[in-house]
């Protein structure tokens, strides 16, 4: 799908062109999208003003399509006369219209339908006929819309740029710094378990007890510093060391028992 902007305007006589208007229509769509395209029976809805709708499309459109088929020319009314040739004519208000402010008006010709001459139309579509034309032949009906959409697309205006995304948002600082301290609270400070690390270290396993002396010694620092999340895993740490120097203690104590009850040690 392209992505030019503008709309426009597909004129018709009922009469004369309603399946080759409907057919061209449809085809359009796969250049440009429905909004672009206007054409009487599916941008006029019930109850609205027909000349209203008209006038309002015509004011805003970049290009009218003329749709003219063999019958375009000689439509007349029930008295005989010409249809073209009167003012009130809804396909002829169209077209002058649409002149009249500067559109770019391409006539489509449909049939073999020869080009009319200006002898055969009213003063005011005199212009029309120094439009170039685009044929339309049913053997080659894809090829042909697509060259007329292509020429069409020469004329719609570009789409501009498209609105400015916006800025992205500023990093979130880090979890308790000091511009976000009020919308994150700081946590409980977590124990540092430095009394477990000190009894670890004099009762139990001096060489595990240390590690933990040093992992409790970081708690109280890191979370002066709003790092609670190191804090806490040190706190952690010096538990868990706590807890492997307790465990040797007993496991040190146990083997130190079994081999004192067996003379192995302490006895002389």
């Amino acid at each position: 799908m392209a992505s030019s902007q503008g709309t426009i305007f597909i004129n018709y006589r009922k009469d004369d062109s309603n399946w080759n208007a409907l057919a061209l229509y449809n085809d359009l769509q796969k250049y440009f999208t429905k909004d672009q395209l206007f054409k009487d029976f599916n941008a006029i809805r019930p109850g609205d003003d027909f000349m209203m709708s008209i006038e309002n499309a015509l004011a805003k459109c970049n290009v009218l399509l003329v749709i003219i088929g063999k019958n375009w020319l000689n439509a007349k009314n029930a008295d005989g006369t010409l249809r073209i040739q009167e003012p009130d004519d809804f396909v002829r208000l169209e077209i002058s219209t649409a002149l009249d402010r500067g559109v770019q008006v391409i006539p489509v010709l449909f049939d073999g339908t020869p080009m009319p001459t200006s002898e055969q139309l009213p003063e005011n579509l005199w212009p029309l006929c120094r439009r170039q034309f685009v044929e339309i032949d049913p053997k080659r009906f894809e090829d042909d819309v697509r060259n007329l959409a292509e020429a069409i697309k020469q004329v719609l205006p570009k789409p501009g740029p498209g609105p400015i995304p916006p800025p992205d948002p500023p990093p979130k600082p880090p979890y308790g710094r000091d511009d976000d301290i009020h919308n994150n609270p700081a946590p409980l400070r977590p124990d540092n378990n430095l009394v477990w690390a000190i009894a670890s270290t004099l009762l139990c396993c001096p060489p595990l007890g240390i590690v933990s002396i040093i992992h409790a010694t970081k708690v109280n620092n890191l979370y002066a510093s709003r790092k609670y999340n190191e804090a806490q895993e040190e706190a952690k740490k010096a538990k868990q060391w706590a807890v492997y120097g307790l465990v040797a203690g007993i496991i040190f104590y146990i083997i130190y028992g079994v081999l004192y009850s067996l003379g192995t040690v302490g006895q002389y």
